[in-house]
């Protein structure tokens, strides 16, 4: 459990660019967890019609661009957040992996928000399809856990991101009763 106080913080989308930042070169293990489960997460599930990572406020703007438009698609996902649905990318190719979501740097991790405190933990919705997710955090690199926690501060100290941390929690807790 951390908590970082209010403080003057930068746009949703410079938060979400700081995030993305300190998340690039770490992963939850040291080598490829990939190779594990055959890179499942980087996968369409095309029996799935909602596969994808949701985007975080600000996030969409990265992706508003030709290039990208030619690996990935973006469609509204059945999540709201502040009366419009959040943006849902969905892989059509292999990402270039400096293009990642931040939810997918993520993964197999989540926010989840306690009260008023801000916590990290297996996303239940990884379960499924991440084999890491059975070691739980021990099981992953120290260096991606502290990344994590480090990068889910910043969102915790811009206001648009926080509340977008409320109902991402909300989401979730609709997963652990399945």
């Amino acid at each position: 459990v951390f908590l970082m106080s209010e403080c003057s913080c930068p746009s949703a989308l410079e938060a979400v660019k700081a995030a993305r930042d300190l998340l690039e070169n770490v992963t939850p293990l040291p080598t490829d967890c990939g190779a594990f489960c055959s890179a499942a997460c980087c996968k369409d599930d095309p029996d799935y019609e909602t596969s994808g990572m949701l985007l975080f406020p600000g996030e969409e703007a990265l992706y508003d661009n030709p290039a990208a438009k030619m690996w990935m698609a973006l469609s509204p996902s059945g999540l709201a957040h502040e009366g419009k649905p959040v943006p849902l990318l969905s892989c059509k190719l292999p990402c270039p992996r400096r293009m990642r979501p931040l939810a997918c740097r993520l993964f197999p991790l989540t926010p989840y928000v306690k009260g008023d405190k801000l916590t990290v933990r297996i996303d239940v919705r990884a379960r499924p399809v991440c084999p890491l997710c059975d070691s739980g955090l021990a099981g992953l690199s120290p260096e991606f856990v502290s990344a994590v926690k480090q990068a889910l501060r910043i969102l915790w100290a811009q206001p648009e991101q926080r509340a977008y941390l409320y109902t991402l929690t909300e989401h979730l807790k609709e997963y652990e009763w399945l």
